[in-house]
């Protein structure tokens, strides 16, 4: 399968997502994203408080849920990803012209 484009991506996530209506959709991306967030993070707790050792595999399948939360959010708020992506990246290049470093930080 070739790579996928953001947009590509997004047209899958609405194939794929069971809510029927703007409101539920918006409901089921918010109690998604913080259930991923969850399951992103326990493991990350449990590594770096707990000394156990970090397998990336099963994060790697959590980020691609939480991805897919974050895709439902924008398709019900009718945003592109690429947008807010590229938005992202110009707002940091410019808050940050030579990269982040903790004193440089501006407003």
């Amino acid at each position: 399968m070739p790579p996928l484009t953001l947009d590509q991506y997004q047209a899958e996530v609405t194939r794929t997502c069971a809510a029927s209506t703007g409101a539920e959709t918006l409901k089921l991306a918010l109690i998604g994203l913080i259930g991923e967030l969850g399951e992103i993070s326990e493991p990350l707790k449990k590594h770096l408080w707990g000394g156990h050792v970090l397998e990336v595999a099963p994060l790697q399948e959590e980020v691609g849920d939480l991805l897919w939360y974050l895709a439902t959010l924008c398709n019900a708020l009718d945003l592109r990803l690429q947008q807010a992506m590229q938005g992202n990246v110009s707002k940091l290049q410019a808050r940050y012209p030579n990269g982040f470093a903790a004193h440089e930080q501006s407003s």
